[in-house]
């Protein structure tokens, strides 16, 4: 296997750590290329470009991949991925550390779960569909309903709504460039997606009829594929001046007791008064269509200092995800107790503002 020197700097070492790990882990469907691993005092970044090389779906459960040292393991946070044959995409891993995982480690270990596939099935079989008000068929796991039948002078809309019931092994796959409708001519307003157990999928479909019966066949459009678990073995992290432990006799009976003195660090807070103060003048801003964050910006500048907790509570008088992404950036300088800050990404509502706030941390430490 191909292994590469990959420099990973920590902060509470001066000194650059050197680590061997592959270059990339090659299997028959998925191909992983490893593209940057860092780490600060309070997190591991480790991130790879994950390809499809198959002719099925691969399917990435980000949260299954952990990070282990010392017995303990640590995970990143929660995100879906479906790639399509050929397609990449890259994987931000943000491991944050937490005891008994210490940052700029010698030794370390990567386990890749979480990676399924699902070969190409074929579809499955079923009668024309006719189309009207609430109308519903089930076919296999697969559970199909007419949520909206309006018709006009000119043409018909019809919303169909797709559930798909299968197992936890299966996954259900639309195609409607494939789709089928008798009665007219029709435009399908969206082409198919994956759907995931307990999970449902709409599209409409806009029909200038011609008189007849409008039905719609769904030949060739529904496929119940089974996922198979990607096995990988556990990637190993070890620094160039990594010594294997001896352990003893005396070791293997006792072990030897080992006292940790914790640093008390005192954290810089606004008063409760400047608290109530900063979010009143925000409420007011935005009442008013003001810029918020610049103003929150110039109040935190005056004032030098602000915690993660009152971060967290300032946050929440912003009613957009995005504003409370932008004020979060905009606060992290000011913050005194940064080794704490992880705790605002779970405050944000959507995974890519969470992501991003991920990504914009791994730059600042």
């Amino acid at each position: 296997m191909m292994m590469m020197l990959v420099l990973l700097t920590g902060i509470v070492s001066a000194q650059k750590v050197t680590y061997n790990l592959p270059k990339e882990i090659n299997k028959e469907q998925v191909l992983i290329t490893f593209k940057k691993v860092s780490s600060s005092t309070t997190n591991y970044y480790i991130n790879y470009k994950v390809k499809n090389q198959g002719d099925g779906m691969l399917f990435i459960d980000r949260s299954m991949a952990s990070l282990e040292q010392n017995k303990g393991q640590i995970k990143p946070t929660s995100s879906k991925y479906v790639l399509k044959p050929s397609e990449t995409k890259t994987i931000n891993n943000q491991f944050r550390v937490k005891p008994p995982v210490q940052a700029n480690s010698d030794y370390l270990k990567l386990n890749l779960n979480g990676l399924k596939y699902a070969m190409p099935a074929k579809a499955l079989e079923i009668d024309q569909f006719i189309v009207s008000e609430k109308a519903t068929k089930t076919v296999d796991a697969f559970a199909l309903k007419i949520m909206e039948y309006n018709t006009y002078p000119d043409r018909i809309y019809v919303n169909v709504k797709c559930s798909f019931n299968g197992a936890e092994t299966k996954v259900g796959q639309v195609d409607l460039t494939k789709l089928n409708v008798s009665g007219g001519e029709a435009e399908v307003v969206k082409k198919g997606d994956v759907i995931m157990p307990g999970k449902s999928y709409s599209f409409s479909i806009n029909i200038k009829p011609n008189g007849e019966e409008v039905s719609l066949d769904f030949s060739n459009v529904l496929y119940a594929l089974t996922l198979q678990p990607i096995v990988f073995d556990t990637v190993e992290i070890k620094s160039t001046t990594y010594v294997e432990p001896k352990v003893t006799e005396k070791d293997s009976v006792k072990t030897a007791e080992v006292k940790e003195s914790k640093e008390v660090v005192k954290v810089a807070e606004l008063s409760y008064s400047d608290v109530v103060t900063l979010k009143k003048d925000i409420e007011q801003e935005m009442n008013t269509g003001g810029k918020a964050v610049e103003m929150a910006n110039e109040f935190l500048m005056e004032k030098g200092h602000i915690s993660t907790a009152q971060v967290i509570d300032v946050m929440s008088v912003f009613n957009l995800d995005g504003a409370k992404l932008k004020f979060a950036k905009m606060a992290y300088p000011y913050v005194s107790d940064k080794v704490k800050y992880h705790m605002v990404v779970a405050k944000l509502s959507y995974t890519k503002n969470k992501q991003a706030l991920e990504e914009f941390l791994e730059l600042q430490e």
